[in-house]
């Protein structure tokens, strides 16, 4: 891509010097900072340089542009890695269980939280809110507290706790910046590896733990760019911070650098998406995008149907129209919803009209199922046979194996002051001389799993691809067959340019996050359906984003200046067409959206009322085809 004046500007920074870049969406930010490094390496090759970013999406996003650009001299990992490779190269210096062992989503919801439930009497639903001020308190650096909790509640919790994760040997993904913060600042000698310069992306979306860490870094002589734009800030439930960004330049004494210039979104795209994020008022003074003397003019339409069902048919004729008429490609058409309900009726649709399409929550189908959980435990059990959530997981799906059972566990491994796994296995080596509180069943399946463990020893990451050797295992009969389309996805993991880098046991654990990110990408063929918070770093030529109307965007209880930046995010996904649709009634599901108003009549979206003129739907697709 040809530089535009703005970002040449920003090739000559000192590297010596912090730095912010506030850019647009479409403005080339990712392809500016690496050809900024790049250039810095062959200058100063002893340079240590390290691109960081919030999410694994816009990670993979960065190391496309790496590997478009032949750049090989950057590397490049979300915060979260980044944090994860300085605890593990301090060992000891975090309070975590050790050896680290990350819970994912699946072992939280069926398993942790569930066992948390029983042991305090509450429901799940307490303890998804309880858990969620912990971290909410470690994101913010400040206490959380829901005053509808009882203090004595929260002490329990807590209490558990602390027990919960020591005996089964767990931390939370979300806890990981928080650790890293407490040793940066109890450890000035901490080894966080050569670092010189580290550019963060999106650091609109950083909380105010991992703001404190960069700050951390930066006493240790480290340069800072901070690349984002506050106009993209959507992860407030996250408790993203984006005080960070607008503040960055004064906090820092750094220069920024504005980039302004949309190489992405055509001129009435753009216009319309301006008139949105202009009525955000706690927006600073930074320029309003502009689009590029290339980019096409762009259609825009703002469609009304009366009811959701009406909706669905006119989005599936939309898209019809797009691919015949227009020749876009399906992999170049995004649909997008604020919530899921509201793009139900939309894929019913798709499907009866065979218009194929791809929804990035179908892979948890997949990695949720028994037979894969199964196979992913007996995974971690050959890089740890103690593993804990793995021989949990691998008890609940046995039949006759209860609650009980895993009580009876826990509390041996209470009393010898063991983990879970380790107490399970010292058993079954002693031919279980505890007998009396675990069952037959029990003593079966952890002999049969030890059997299998035992007969494989793990490949050499640098003679094979994991994904590759698990399916010849699963092929000979040596590891448990998974649920159909797991083979398929080790295959897609495999041709991932991160997985070429990652020991066996990180290879697992990044085997939910990574299948996340394949499927939010493009699949050829397919038209993809997601939400709004979702879409965030995609490009298309089309985009249809359907439930504009008021009680949806915005939602009732949803912070209103955040749901005009989630507004703006969707629109500026859009090259070329851009439709938004909205119901005058909603009778069905839909119509719990946001606040319930069962055949009620819908209002317009009020961030679009002064900035685009509706359209009846069904006149507009008539003369669509005309």
């Amino acid at each position: 891509m040809e530089l535009t004046d703005e970002q040449k500007i920003i090739l000559n920074h000192d590297p010596n010097k912090h730095a912010c870049i506030l850019a647009g969406p479409g403005t080339g930010k990712s392809s500016t900072i690496i050809r900024y490094i790049a250039e810095l390496k062959k200058k100063f090759p002893d340079k240590n340089v390290r691109l960081l970013t919030f999410t694994r999406a816009a990670n993979r996003e960065l190391m496309d542009k790496i590997n478009e650009t032949d750049c090989n001299i950057v590397s490049s990992s979300t915060i979260h890695s980044f944090a994860i490779s300085v605890l593990l190269k301090n060992p000891g210096a975090a309070d975590f269980p050790i050896p680290l062992r990350i819970a994912d989503n699946w072992e939280w919801n069926e398993l942790i939280k569930a066992d948390f439930s029983k042991r305090l009497n509450i429901s799940v639903y307490d303890v998804e809110d309880l858990n969620n001020e912990m971290s909410a308190s470690w994101q913010s650096l400040s206490q959380q507290n829901n005053p509808d909790v009882p203090i004595e509640l929260r002490d329990r919790f807590m209490e558990l706790w602390d027990e919960h994760r020591t005996i089964f040997g767990y931390t939370l993904l979300s806890e990981i910046p928080f650790r890293l913060k407490i040793v940066l600042e109890e450890n000035p000698d901490l080894d966080v590896g050569e670092l010189d310069l580290i550019a963060i992306d999106e650091y609109q979306d950083l909380n105010k733990c991992e703001l404190e860490c960069i700050s951390l870094l930066s006493k240790r002589d480290v340069t800072v760019f901070a690349i984002g734009d506050p106009d993209q800030s959507i992860y407030k439930f996250k408790k993203a911070n984006p005080d960070g960004i607008i503040n960055f330049s004064k906090e820092y004494n750094a220069l920024t650098y504005p980039l302004s210039i949309s190489h992405r979104c055509g001129k009435n795209i753009v216009e319309l998406a301006n008139s949105v994020i202009v009525g955000d008022t706690g927006r600073d003074a930074k320029p309003l995008l502009k689009a590029s003397d290339k980019n096409p003019e762009g259609v825009v339409e703002y469609l009304c149907f009366n009811k959701e069902e009406d909706e669905a048919k006119g989005i599936a004729e939309l898209v019809k129209w797009l691919t015949t008429k227009q020749q876009v490609p399906y992999e170049e058409i995004l649909i997008l919803s604020r919530t899921n309900r509201i793009a139900e009726p939309i894929k019913k649709e798709l499907q009866l009209l065979n218009i194929p399409f791809a929804d990035p929550e179908d892979y948890l189908a997949v990695l949720n199922h028994k037979n894969t959980r199964y196979l992913i435990s007996i995974l971690h059990l050959l890089v740890n046979k103690y593993d804990s959530l793995a021989w949990w997981t691998i008890l609940h799906f046995i039949k006759g194996i209860g609650t009980k059972t895993i009580s009876n566990i826990y509390d041996l491994a209470k009393q010898k002051r063991k983990k879970f796994g380790e107490a399970l296995v010292n058993e079954a080596e002693s031919n279980f001389p505890s007998t009396k509180n675990i069952n037959k069943k029990t003593m079966k399946e952890v002999r049969s799993v030890l059997s299998i463990i035992s007969g494989i020893k793990l490949p050499n990451p640098r003679s094979i691809q994991y994904g590759k050797w698990i399916k010849e295992q699963i092929e000979s009969g040596i590891l448990p067959r998974p649920a159909d389309g797991f083979l398929e996805l080790l295959d897609k993991i495999d041709l991932e340019k991160e997985s070429d880098s990652l020991e066996f046991a990180q290879y697992i654990n990044q085997i939910e996050p990574i299948a996340k990110d394949i499927t939010n990408a493009k699949i050829s063929g397919h038209l993809r359906v997601m939400t709004l918070t979702r879409s965030k770093g995609l490009t298309v030529r089309a985009t249809i984003i359907a439930g504009v109307e008021d009680m949806v965007i915005p939602l009732p209880r949803a912070d209103r200046q955040e749901e005009k930046r989630l507004l703006y995010v969707g629109i500026t996904r859009a090259q070329e067409f851009l439709f938004l649709t909205r119901c005058r009634r909603r009778i069905g599901q839909t119509a719990y959206s946001g606040k319930p108003n069962v055949g009620g009549r819908r209002n317009i979206c009020p961030f679009l009322e002064s900035s685009i003129t509706q359209k009846d739907g069904e006149s507009f697709l008539k003369n669509l085809f005309l």
